[in-house]
């Protein structure tokens, strides 16, 4: 049986961290789309940008517009096979990208504990996105009353993160799989 799953979550929720432990338990392919958007991007303009850095240069429609592009690209490409999709966190927002997100396979939402995040965030820097730079906090608070119901309502399966460790995360999510 091909496993195909999509992780989805707020930024520094663990989606690429738990995805590779997850796809080595499992012995499939991660892909990354923020790390398929930089590839792109560099095939396209001949620049090799990260993918914060792509957002701050070219602006939100640009990436976004990649991002969808990607998507669409990686659910021909992947149709045949078994995967884990790490996605953005904010790829779902977009009506386009949930429909293509949908059919690719089981949506896993990790529902991360609010003050973990902060943290997580305020440890690699403000992203450029949060609404205000001097309060990542309230920042962080109107980005998840704005997402949240978006994961909820995309989500196959909701795996509530509080302090658990990664094994136990992945337990966790195995365990939602094949429940369903």
């Amino acid at each position: 049986m091909k496993q195909k799953i999509i992780l989805i979550g707020m930024k520094a929720c663990g989606k690429t961290t738990v995805g590779k432990f997850l796809a080595k338990k499992l012995k499939i392919q991660i892909y990354e789309v923020d790390q398929e958007i930089e590839n792109k991007h560099q095939k396209l303009k001949k620049e090799k940008l990260t993918f914060r850095e792509i957002f701050k240069k070219y602006g939100k429609d640009y990436f976004r517009n990649l991002e969808t592009s990607v998507l669409e690209n990686l659910a021909e490409k992947l149709k045949n096979r078994s995967y884990i999709l790490s996605c953005g966190g904010g790829t779902v927002l977009s009506e386009n990208n949930q429909k293509i997100i949908r059919k690719m396979g089981t949506i896993i939402f990790l529902n991360t504990d609010k003050k973990i995040l902060l943290d997580r965030i305020a440890k690699d820097g403000i992203p450029t996105f949060f609404p205000d730079q001097d309060d990542p906090a309230r920042s962080l608070n109107i980005l998840m009353k704005e997402r949240l119901p978006v994961y909820k309502k995309l989500a196959n399966i909701i795996i509530n993160i509080k302090n658990e460790t990664l094994k136990e995360i992945v337990n966790k999510i195995l365990e939602g799989i094949y429940e369903n």
